[in-house]
């Protein structure tokens, strides 16, 4: 029924309480002109926590041991995997490596210029062995790569192959067909010594004598190699965050507050899984406000912008270590900044690998090492408040409430939220002009429940509130087109008491109307 729907609307505070929480009723047929009917709308409890978990599009609210309910605004405002730095490896690793005799020697170490392995663990890929001779009748082939090891033997190659075979292209010899059946890598620990990798091959004729291959004529392949871990040194690398920020719109929401909590805080928390030390490099974190320029946060933390990051030493590859650091009011501005409404939190967070540079460091970085910074902003609901203006609209028809002559609401409110509220609502046409009011004066006052001196509610408060529409002022608000609800909060006392909001508490409202034709 339409009058109920803007009963609903209108009155129950803002739209904290939807409608759906009421039993619908069918649409009455009145007939008998000046017959009065007295309708119970029905009842609806809501409890602070489901009230706030529809507060704000980009907060939630969590509860803690007490039962004490916080505000939380959290965002990850750095991240950074090992995937970089694995393409970058994977990318230096030839895929032909033409062998320029048959005790060939790679220098691992020169693979980077940053980078020095001492193990590198495969993850998946094929090796595979060509070759080019001349030499007519049976080869026995092959190849090993003494210090790529799994379960104790090295990698070999091995297959025979029926010479002439293979064709030279740039200097580099290239199969025809397949030369040698690809070994897949999985599971090999490659372990340079001193920096090099060895590779050797034997080229057998069918009587056991040697074949002297030309230099060049034989190739190591690697066809789509990957690496799942990396022990060494990893050089001093940087890497930069993009700025971005993090919205709160707990002040956007509200046109003008006083508000004081009492224990805010602003938590930085920070995974990493890499096996090196790691330090922050924090290029901006600001408050963004609604009535003026940034405010830099400070902090011990921070003030010098650098964070080092606790992380896994090599007897613990595979973990992840945690650095929480918390800024409250003992050790930063956090309770200033909630002061100054902040709207927003602007931060660019970079971050450097061995930020010492020390070249005898060792670690190890594994395809899965990540780190990230994660910021939560704490706002626990402990303290006052008053003086909150919340705003918002609803679009309205009168156009088939003819018959109506007048309306009367009564509603009842038992409040057991230590929270007062006042609404007054404005009825608009379709050009924004205010046709009238809902109350003749800020109405509907839900008075805050009692608290003790700690702040917590000892009993619920009731309030009953009746809203008439005769049929002059009815007939006045016909052409509206919306109505604008402002609601007035404020904690008990009117926002002189510190109180203490907790998940259990609640509001219910009973509503009735009577309708005269």
């Amino acid at each position: 029924m339409k009058l109920f729907r803007f009963g609903c609307l209108a009155l129950l505070l803002s739209g904290l309480f939807g409608c759906q929480k009421y039993d619908e009723f069918e649409k009455a047929d009145f007939e008998s002109e000046g017959a009065e009917f007295a309708i119970p709308l029905g009842k609806s409890r809501v409890s602070i926590q489901e009230l706030l978990e529809n507060f704000d599009a980009y907060n939630y609210v969590e509860v803690d041991s007490t039962g004490l309910i916080h505000f939380v605004y959290e965002d990850e405002v750095f991240s950074q995997s090992a995937d970089e730095f694995f393409h970058r490896i994977d990318s230096v690793l030839l895929p032909l490596i033409p062998l320029d005799s048959s005790y060939f020697t790679i220098d691992f170490d020169t693979l980077s210029d940053e980078v020095k392995i001492d193990v590198a663990r495969y993850k998946s890929g094929l090796v595979n062995a060509l070759i080019y001779s001349e030499y007519e009748g049976l080869i026995n082939f092959s190849l090993t790569v003494h210090e790529a090891v799994k379960n104790g033997q090295p990698l070999t190659i091995q297959f025979q192959v029926m010479s002439p075979i293979g064709v030279i292209f740039e200097g580099v010899p290239l199969p025809q067909g397949n030369i040698s059946t690809a070994v897949p890598v999985e599971g090999y620990e490659l372990r340079p010594v001193d920096g090099k990798v060895h590779i050797e091959y034997a080229a057998l004729t069918a009587s056991g004598d040697t074949l002297q291959l030309e230099p060049n004529h034989v190739a190591f392949e690697n066809v789509n190699i990957q690496f799942s871990y990396f022990e060494g040194y990893f050089g001093n690398t940087k890497f930069e965050g993009e700025r971005d920020s993090v919205s709160i719109d707990f002040f956007q929401d509200w046109e003008q507050s006083n508000v004081h909590f009492e224990n805010p805080s602003i938590k930085l928390d920070i995974q990493n899984s890499f096996g090196i030390p790691t330090r922050s490099d924090i290029k901006v974190f600001d408050a963004l406000t609604t009535n003026g320029p940034s405010i830099p946060i400070e902090s011990d933390f921070i003030n010098n912008g650098v964070i080092d990051f606790a992380y896994p030493t090599l007897a613990e590859v595979g973990q992840s270590k945690n650095t929480m650091l918390t800024m409250s009011a003992d050790n930063s501005n956090v309770k200033d900044l909630l002061s100054a409404k902040p709207v927003g939190i602007d931060y660019q967070v970079d971050a450097i690998a061995n930020p010492a540079n020390d070249l005898n460091l060792k670690g190890f970085i594994t395809d899965s090492s990540f780190y990230s910074v994660s910021m939560l902003f704490d706002i626990p609901l402990h303290g006052r408040a008053s003086g909150f203006d919340a705003v918002d609209s609803f679009d309205i028809d009168f156009s088939d409430y003819d018959v109506l002559k007048e309306v009367e609401f009564k509603l009842v409110a038992d409040n057991n939220m230590p929270i007062g509220i006042a609404t007054q609502g404005y009825f608009l046409d379709s050009t924004g002009v205010v046709l009238d009011s809902l109350f003749d004066s800020i109405g509907y006052p839900i008075e805050g429940a009692p608290v003790d001196a700690n702040g917590i509610v000892t009993g619920k408060q009731t309030t009953v509130t009746f809203v008439n529409f005769d049929a002059v002022r009815f007939d006045g608000i016909r052409k509206a087109t919306k109505l604008e609800i402002h609601a007035l909060l404020a904690t008990t006392d009117n926002g002189q008491t510190n109180v203490k909001i907790f998940s259990d508490q609640d509001v219910e409202i009973r509503m009735g109307m009577k309708v005269k034709l």
